[in-house]
Formats: structure tokens, C-alpha cells, sequence
């Protein structure tokens, strides 16, 4: 105790700057209370074989006994100075205090009278106020030479984290400033040219003038004490619940926020908190310049993270062990034991490390991109291990709800692994596709070593803590705006933190689970699938709120364009509001504003692969329904009518839009007649064919008709002329397009389809892209599958998202390869090839990637630049223009925010289904399938037309199914889900005067051929009329033949 209180005069005051001279004296004390201890232990016997060195540096002796006060004062529930400290001795984040009511703060005076030791009071006093000059001495005491010894590095190792716990606990300006400092903000900027008694700025000086400045000139005067004057710029309690809004069930929409609206809450209380800090310490510049000097120095220094890292390192080690020299010293390390010791020095260090990484915590994986901090710490392996090995320890701490649990242990498991999410997050931003596979799928690596961090394993760890954070124990909005001084609040405050980043971790994996999709899945589908979502339950009933559904849609483009909102300058520390929401994240607000159970809304806006996919497909079905009810119902339209007679014209009176279309000039009268329609394109469609021979066709469009038209006109529109050519889709005996117009996409060379960057991209151009962005998304708004198949960051746009250098292996793989080779080429190699900062298109068109890029060679210094600037060009640049006009149109059917509730492997599937089932599911239909007309399914010719079915190819199957339906391609959901449901009735041919079926007759005469009739169908009523066929040859040739045909709608 005595030794403690010596450590903290000497590092707190000014006058004993230069303290070598005490070594001797010091060193002889040590040793004399060593022998003591030793001798009282052992009973008055001495270790033969092992005695003390004759000669110890004090300083770290001294370091040590303070740090171990530290943690005693940290356990103690007397709090000091106003200091806003837990019961638990926990002290309420500087953020979070930020949202406390100012009559909850405890003050020193509030509190009932307790038995403290004198010496932990005169130890509380000694270090009152100076926490931050002992840390800053501390630590350069730790830099002198004669400190770099084993057993004193040792020494520093355990001790530094307990004393950086206490000070951050302590000094909440210098844990907010440390905070920011460490998200990349230079906080030195903040306090340029503010002071005015002498006109210098801070970081004038050197650190030890700075340090001895700070302690000679304290005045009695409370560093964190806030004058009168600040209390009117102490910000606002925010209100945590709309009256207005109405209650869901046991939480409201107020209580359930949204993410992006979760986030903000958190960074507003961040910027808050920043600009309190700032302008306190403004106006401390012009009396105490130098504690504010110290004070802002040491916040840099810990942001920038390097002394941090090599702790980390040493801490968070799989085999970190004390020395032999270090254990010869245990007797004099008392009052704990080496291994107590060592334990509490990685609490300390996770606790300080989790409270200066707090700004780094939210639901952006870039947000933090320029941190010097994360950047230390998320690229060395040993760190990055031993975090996550700590935190998966835990983590049954974080979903307890057991009353008895320990908070302050919940607090710290939630401060922990919030800590592993931000610096997992952050490092696999730089990890591409091939490296992430390497490092974090096998369970080992080639060495055969398992310390590692494989993906899937931290994939169901996050689903476990996140089905307890949005569902089972969901995070409320009062978890952050309700802050209380107090281990509760501040358990609650944690979890909302621990939300924000494991979402971002989790979003994080998933995307690159998709992109990865057809290569390699590091886990299985349901691993993202929350238990509660994995079937029907009382949420299903009823999900949406139909007023709120049908208005959403009329939004317009503006609140779904694809847009990005850069964060507010906060360099001068003036603005205390967070960045606004970014068109996406308004998108999902308003879509979680359709659904009824506001922690679904959650679930779905921001995580919806925790939910099934065929779950979702009923969502996304429900919302189109919904829709539906009001623009293609015509009893509403005519109401509207009636209402607006002189407004509305004939279109809008009869609820649906009427077009006739030749067939031998399918595109261009599809566009001339529907592109003019808009969003207007959502009404019914009935379309009536033109043969080739000028005659309109008999068949009436009550869906079937449209399907048909839609699936061809796709075809025509989307596929090459090329590919339809080599895939058939054209014959000189069709009744289909003869016309020709320009290739409006390109087939990539994994055979999938981009936007022709060929394309001059003229405003005549931009109108046929606008036009099949409004066809697409009317396919999708009927629920009719069709043949596309987009390539990945064609998809990745149709979603909102920016592609990435690993989305172009999905576009040009080989392309991705050999420019990613170029980082494992030398700066030789790499000269010989002569690149300069330019790309090369297949027109022969020149485009700089940056100003003067033409002149710029490629070094081995600046490869990334160019690799990743080479690909931005190309998948989020180059044909910009034309995937611009597209979304206009899509949007105008579909609103962006509906089909973010899909990835985009997903969205491909519900464009044009699953694409593993080839062909179609022939047990899946027969399944479902209903007869009439006298059939039945135990008839000799229902059993021939199965065995037909199932013996065609995958494309005669898809001719069969369009045949039957005018869908190519089998219901996403299964056949099943069709409506109506599939029927295959009789038909009986003419009868004879003798009441006989001709087809009989004639198979009895051998003289069918000829004079039996083909098989029909009604498509909107997926209905197939089938003929009584005498054999199964017959009823495959006239069945082949009808399919093959193409014929259009003509009467039966």
C-alpha cells in the first residue's frame, strides 16, 4: 500500500522528474521487504536455490503495485469527483453518459457513508485529477533503456492495461478523444490556433515538458469538472418513445427502430458526446493550455494504436506464459498471484481496448476505413486470434437470462466481442475471395496448425447472438437514449452496441457467402437461419399493413435511387448530428413501415437471410398482392373514375391497358405501345396478337396471352441476336420477331448477361434500357419466370450495391486473374509490361483512370491503386449510364427496397427460378396435377403421358410446361403454388352415328394419321387438353409435335 501511494506521488508530481538517484534506496527497500515476505512465508526459512537479483529497476516494481491499487480502487463502489461510476465499478461510457438524465448523475455527496481503507482514500486523492500525467509518465518511463530488460518488459506488460483501464475510466474527455483519435480524426486539429493567452497550438513542445508543465500547473481545478456555462451546451435527452405511434404486441415501432435509425441514435449520442468534450476543453485552452496539451497528445497516441497492438500481441497469445526470471520475482509481485495477475491484466486490456475503439462500433463496414488503430490490429493473425478466442468463450454470457447473472461479467462479454466484430469487419475488407478461403475456411492450415479462425464457426456464433439481440431479447432504441448511471443501463447500452457491430460482421460474411456461392460455401444455407424463422408462426398471419404497402410503391425514385450520402466534416468539432440515412437505408425504413410486427421489420430492412428464402418469396409475394389490390383492381379504378371523371382517361377507367402486337415486329411495338405507360405498366395487360398474316389472333387474354407475350418479348429483347440464332429462338416458319434492333446486353464469358458497354449510351439508346428495366420488373410483378440469366454485378445494381475487385471474377474471370497476379509480380516484371494508369476498352476507346493517367506508369508501389481503380472502372463506371436508365425503369415497378430482401443469387432465382432443377420437376407436377373430363391418374393414358413427359429433354420439358402455362420455367415455389393449379382434361374427338370416338375408329382402320386432333391448351388456366390417345406413340408424336410447333392462340 505504501509502495502504491510512493508510485503515484512520483508519477503525478513535477518536482521528482529525474528519480534515478532513488534507485539504490529503492532497490534496497525492495529487497529487504522481499526477504521479509519471503522469511514470514516460509517460516523464517530461506530458498536456498533461488534469491532475488541483487540490484531491481523501481520503476516497474512501483508500476506494478500501482497498477494492482488501480484495479482495487476499480472494484470499489466510491465514486470520485462526479465521476459517472457504476455500482460495480464500472463507470458509464463517456458516450453513453451523454443521453443520462443530469439528475441521475452521482456525485460524490450522494452517496452513503462506506468503510474505506485510509490508504485507498489518500490513493484516490493522490491520483484525483492527474490520471491522465501518470499514464502519459508511465508510459515513457516504459520507452528507457534500462525498463527493456525481460522481467521489466514483463512487468510493464501486466501492469499498463489496468493503469490505461482506470485512467479511461477516470478521464471521460480523454476516453472521447482517444475514441476519435483512434477512428482516424486528428483531434489535434480540433484545437488549432485556440489558444489565445500565447499563441501556441497544441503539440508545441515535447511530451515531457508537456507532462511536467500539466503537473506543476494543476490549481486545484477539475480537468472533467464542467464550468455553468457548459450546461447550456449539454445536449438533449432525445425522446425515446412516439405517443403517435401504436403499439405491436409487446414492443412499438418507436421501441423497435430500424438499424440504419439504431446507428444513428448511436452516433448522434457519439458526436454529442465529441462536441462537449471540445468545447469544454476550448475554453480550459485559455488558463490550463498544458493539461489540454497532455491531454490531447496522449489521446493521439493511443489512437494511433502502435503500443496498443504490441500489448495486444503479448495479452491475447495462445501461448503466453511468464518467465522464469519474472516468476523469481512472485513473492515481491504480491498481493496476487502470477497467474491472477496475468488474468486480470487481458480484462483490463479488453475493457480499455473496448472502450477507446466505441466511435468504431455501427452497422458500416467502411465506416472506418481510415483507422490507424484497426489497421494495427485487424492484419496481425496472433491478435486477431486470441480476440476471437476470448470471445467465443463468452459466449454463453451473452445470451443468458438468467437473473443471477453477473452484469458486469454480461457488460464485459458484450464489450469484448463488440471489439472482435469491428476488427474482424475490418479486415476482411481488405481480404479478397482467394486469401479468405485460405485463411478462414479449413479448420487448419497447411501447416496442420488449428489455431485459426474458420467462418463458419463464427457465422453460428454471431446467428446465437443475434437471435437473442433482434428477437428473443430484442435491443430497444431507450437502450441508447435511456442511459442510467447504473450496471443495468449500461448492460443494455452494451447490447445495443454489440448489435451494430455483429450485424455489420454478420452482413459482412454473407456477402461474401454469395459471392462465393457457386464456388465454395464455407457453410451451409441454414446456417443464417434464426430458429424462429425457420417456420410459420404468429407473425405470418397477416404480415402487412395494405395502406402502407400501396403507398409505398408511389414514392417515386427519389427515395430509391441508388445514392450515397457522404458524412458531415467534423474535423473543427462543431456538428453534433449524425450524417443523415442514406437513400437505401430510408427505402428500408419505409418498407419495415409495411410490416405489422415491427421485430420481423427489423429482421427483414437489414438481415434478411436469418429468414428462409421461401419464406421471404411469400413476403415479397404478399407486398406484390398487396399492390395489386390497388392498381389492377377495377372496381377501385372506376370508383376513382367516377370521382375524377374529366381527369381520368379510358386506361385508367377500365383498370387495365389494352395493346394489340404483331408478331413479326414484337420489340418494336412492345415499346411504342407499353414504354409511354410508366408506372402505369403495374395495371393488367391484355395483349391481342397479330399473325404473320395480318389476321388477329382468336385467343382471348385473360393471362395466359401475356405470359406468353412477356416471355417472348424478354427473350427477343435480352438474348443477343447472336445466341438466339445458336439457341433456335428464331426459325423463317415462326410467327415470332423478324425484326431487328441493336444487342442491348452482351453475354459474358460465363454465359451470362451484362449491359452492352458497346452501346453508344446516347439519350435514344437510354429509352430502350429505361423500357427493359419497366419489362423486367413486370415479369417479376406477375410472378412470371423468365430465361435471363444476369451476371453477378449486374444483379449486385438491380440491389443498390457498388461492386468490388472480387465481383469481377463473376463478370471476367480470367480478366480477374491476371490482373490480380500483378501483386505477386516484381517491381522488374512490372515495369517490363509497361502499364500506365489507362484502360483499354474493346472499341479501341482510351479511358484514364485518373488525371494524367496516361503518362502514370504502373510500379510495384502503386499496384493496388491501379488493380482496384481498373476494376471500379469496369463493373461500376463502364456502362454506368445504360444500368442507370435501367433501374429508372425497374423502379417503376418494382421499388428497390422490396428486392433488397434478396441477395443476388437470390434475385436471380426469382427472376428466372432455380436454375439446378434442368428442365422441370416432372414427380413435383405430377403431384399437384388435377384431371377432368373422364380422366383419371390410374388411366393407362395419364401413366403414357408421365412416361413421355419424364423421357423429354430439359428443353422439350420447358416447351411443354410454356405450352401448358406460357411459363417456360417452373414456379419458384414448386408447382404447387400455381394458380389455378395445373389440370389435364379430355377431350373427346367427334363422334360417328354410332356413338363411337373417331380416334378409335380410325386406330382400328390404321388410318389416324392425319385425322387426330393435337393436344390444346387454355394457358391462364393452366389447363392442358389432351386427346384420348390410343398409344403411347401416338401421344408422343402428336404431343412433340403441338409443343414444338409454336403456334399461337387460336380457337380449339
Amino acid at each position: 500500500q505504501g509502495l502504491a501511494l510512493l508510485a503515484s506521488i512520483l508519477f503525478a508530481s513535477s518536482s521528482l522528474e529525474d528519480v534515478s538517484w532513488m534507485n539504490e534506496q529503492l532497490t534496497s527497500c525492495l529487497l529487504k521487504v522481499e526477504t521479509y515476505t519471503r522469511g514470514a512465508l516460509s517460516g523464517g526459512r530461506t530458498d536456498s536455490d533461488g534469491t532475488a537479483p541483487s540490484s531491481l529497476s523501481w520503476c516497474p516494481i512501483l508500476i506494478h503495485f500501482l497498477s494492482t491499487s488501480m484495479k482495487a480502487l476499480s472494484a470499489s463502489s466510491f465514486p470520485s469527483n462526479g465521476n459517472k461510476t457504476s455500482d460495480s465499478g464500472r463507470k458509464v461510457p463517456g458516450l453513453m453518459s451523454c443521453f443520462a438524465p443530469s439528475q441521475s448523475v452521482v456525485a460524490a455527496n450522494d452517496v452513503s457513508p462506506m468503510h474505506h481503507c485510509p490508504w485507498q482514500e489518500a490513493l484516490r486523492d493522490t491520483l484525483s485529477e492527474r490520471e491522465f500525467v501518470v499514464l502519459s509518465r508511465v508510459l515513457s518511463h516504459a520507452k528507457e533503456p534500462q525498463n527493456q530488460t525481460l522481467e521489466n518488459q514483463e512487468i510493464l506488460t501486466y501492469a499498463i492495461p489496468t493503469i490505461l483501464q482506470y485512467t479511461l475510466q477516470n478521464q471521460q474527455d480523454l476516453e472521447i478523444l482517444a475514441s476519435f483519435a483512434a477512428q482516424g480524426e486528428n483531434v489535434t486539429s480540433w484545437f488549432a490556433g485556440q489558444n489565445a493567452s500565447n499563441g501556441r497550438t497544441i503539440g508545441d513542445g515535447t511530451a515531457a515538458l508537456a507532462i511536467a508543465a500539466a503537473a506543476a500547473a494543476y490549481n486545484g481545478e477539475d480537468i472533467d469538472e464542467e464550468s455553468d456555462d457548459d450546461e447550456q451546451d449539454a445536449p438533449q435527452q432525445l425522446p425515446t418513445r412516439d405517443n403517435s405511434t401504436t403499439s405491436t404486441g409487446k414492443y412499438s415501432r418507436a421501441d423497435l427502430q430500424t438499424l440504419p435509425k439504431l446507428d444513428a441514435l448511436y452516433q448522434t449520442c457519439a458526436l454529442q458526446a465529441k462536441k462537449v468534450t471540445v468545447d469544454r476543453l476550448r475554453r480550459l485552452l485559455r488558463s490550463r493550455d498544458n493539461e489540454v496539451m497532455l491531454l490531447v497528445s496522449l489521446a493521439e497516441k493511443i489512437g494511433k494504436g502502435e503500443w496498443i497492438q504490441q500489448l495486444g500481441n503479448t495479452l491475447l497469445s495462445s501461448t503466453t506464459s511468464l518467465s522464469t526470471s519474472l516468476s523469481s520475482l512472485s513473492l515481491l509481485l504480491a498481493p496476487l498471484s502470477l497467474s491472477t495477475w496475468q488474468s486480470q491484466a487481458q480484462e483490463s486490456y479488453a475493457s480499455a481496448l473496448a472502450t477507446i475503439m466505441t466511435t468504431c462500433s455501427g452497422i458500416k463496414a467502411g465506416h472506418n476505413a481510415a483507422s490507424p488503430l484497426l489497421a494495427r490490429l485487424a492484419f496481425h493473425n496472433t491478435f486477431l486470434y486470441g480476440l476471437w478466442e476470448r470471445s467465443s468463450r463468452i459466449v454463453r454470457l451473452l445470451t443468458s437470462q438468467s437473473k443471477l447473472a453477473d452484469s458486469s461479467a454480461m457488460t464485459s462479454a458484450c464489450e469484448c466481442f463488440s471489439t472482435f466484430c469491428d476488427t474482424f469487419s475490418h479486415n476482411l475488407l481488405a481480404v479478397n475471395d482467394d486469401d479468405f478461403l485460405e485463411r478462414y475456411h479449413l479448420s487448419y492450415d497447411s501447416n496442420g496448425s488449428k489455431d485459426r479462425i474458420v467462418a463458419k464457426d463464427v457465422v453460428l456464433v454471431l446467428k446465437t447472438i443475434l437471435n437473442d439481440l433482434y428477437w428473443v431479447r430484442p435491443v430497444l432504441a431507450s437502450d441508447i437514449t435511456n442511459a442510467q448511471n447504473d450496471p443495468e443501463s449500461n448492460l443494455r447500452f452494451q447490447r445495443a452496441r454489440l448489435l451494430l457491430s455483429a450485424t455489420k460482421l454478420w452482413n459482412s460474411l454473407h456477402e461474401r457467402w454469395c459471392r462465393l456461392y457457386r464456388v465454395t460455401q464455407f457453410c451451409s444455407e441454414d446456417c443464417w437461419w434464426f430458429p424462429h424463422l425457420l417456420s410459420r408462426g404468429r407473425h405470418d398471419i397477416n404480415p402487412i399493413i395494405h395502406s402502407q404497402a400501396t403507398t409505398l410503391t408511389g414514392q417515386g425514385n427519389d427515395a430509391m435511387d441508388d445514392s450515397s450520402v457522404e458524412s458531415a466534416n467534423m474535423d473543427d468539432g462543431e456538428d453534433d448530428e449524425a450524417a443523415p440515412m442514406s437513400a437505401n437505408d430510408a427505402g428500408g425504413d419505409a418498407l419495415a413501415s409495411t410490416f405489422r410486427d415491427p421485430k420481423m421489420a427489423r429482421v427483414l430492412t437489414y438481415i434478411p437471410q436469418a429468414m428462409p428464402f421461401s419464406r421471404r418469396v411469400n413476403l415479397f409475394n404478399t407486398l406484390l398482392e398487396s399492390d395489386k389490390l390497388r392498381t389492377q383492381d377495377e372496381t377501385t379504378s372506376f370508383r376513382q373514375m367516377m370521382m375524377n371523371f374529366e381527369e381520368e382517361d379510358e386506361a385508367e377507367i377500365s383498370g387495365r391497358e389494352r395493346v394489340t402486337i404483331r408478331r413479326d415486329a414484337l420489340y418494336g411495338d412492345s415499346k411504342q405501345r407499353l414504354n409511354r405507360l410508366g408506372k402505369r405498366l403495374r395495371k393488367k395487360v391484355q395483349v391481342t396478337f397479330v399473325n404473320k398474316h395480318g389476321q388477329q389472333e382468336a385467343g382471348i387474354d385473360g393471362g395466359g396471352v401475356f405470359k406468353e407475350f412477356l416471355d417472348d418479348l424478354i427473350k427477343d429483347a435480352f438474348l443477343p441476336q447472336a445466341v438466339r440464332e445458336v439457341g433456335g429462338e428464331e426459325d423463317e416458319d415462326d410467327d415470332s420477331v423478324s425484326e431487328t434492333h441493336p444487342d442491348f446486353f452482351s453475354v459474358t464469358p460465363l454465359q451470362t448477361l451484362t449491359v452492352n458497354t458497346a452501346s453508344d449510351g446516347s439519350d435514344a439508346i437510354l429509352s430502350h434500357y429505361e423500357f427493359l428495366g419497366r419489362v423486367l420488373g413486370k415479369a417479376i410483378y406477375e410472378s412470371i419466370l423468365v430465361e435471363p440469366q444476369f451476371c453477378l454485378p449486374f444483379l449486385n445494381k438491380l440491389l443498390g450495391k457498388q461492386n468490388s475487385l472480387d465481383d469481377l471474377k463473376n463478370l471476367d474471370p480470367e480478366y480477374y486473374k491476371n490482373l490480380k497476379s500483378l501483386r505477386h509480380m516484381s517491381s522488374q516484371q512490372i515495369k517490363d509490361m509497361g502499364l500506365t494508369f489507362e484502360l483499354h476498352d474493346s472499341t479501341s476507346t482510351t479511358i484514364e483512370l485518373m488525371p494524367g493517367g496516361s503518362i502514370i506508369p504502373v510500379t510495384k508501389e502503386n499496384t493496388i491503386q491501379y488493380i482496384h481503380l481498373v476494376s471500379h472502372k469496369k463493373m461500376n463506371v463502364r456502362g454506368s449510364r445504360q444500368t442507370s436508365a435501367f433501374l429508372h425503369g425497374f423502379r417503376d415497378i418494382i421499388p428497390a427496397q422490396w428486392v433488397r430482401l434478396f441477395s443476388a443469387y437470390e434475385l436471380q432465382k426469382l427472376i428466372s427460378g432455380d436454375d439446378a432443377v434442368k428442365g422441370i420437376d416432372v414427380h413435383g407436377m405430377m403431384s399437384v396435377m388435377r384431371y377432368s373430363g373422364g380422366f383419371h391418374p390410374s388411366q393407362p393414358i395419364v401413366h403414357w403421358l408421365w412416361q413421355v413427359v419424364d423421357e423429354m429433354t430439359p428443353d422439350q420439358q420447358r416447351k411443354f410446361l410454356k405450352f401448358m402455362s406460357s411459363c417456360s420455367r417452373q414456379p419458384l415455389l414448386g408447382f404447387a403454388s400455381m394458380v389455378p393449379a395445373p389440370c389435364i382434361q379430355q377431350t373427346r374427338l367427334r363422334e360417328d352415328d354410332h356413338g363411337r370416338d373417331v380416334a378409335e375408329e380410325a386406330a382400328l382402320l390404321g388410318t389416324f394419321t392425319g385425322s387426330i386432333r393435337l393436344p390444346t391448351s387454355s394457358t391462364c388456366m393452366n389447363l392442358l387438353k389432351l386427346p384420348k390417345y390410343t398409344s403411347k406413340e401416338m401421344l408422343r408424336e402428336k404431343l412433340l409435335y403441338a409443343i414444338e410447333a409454336a403456334a399461337g392462340f387460336e380457337l380449339s
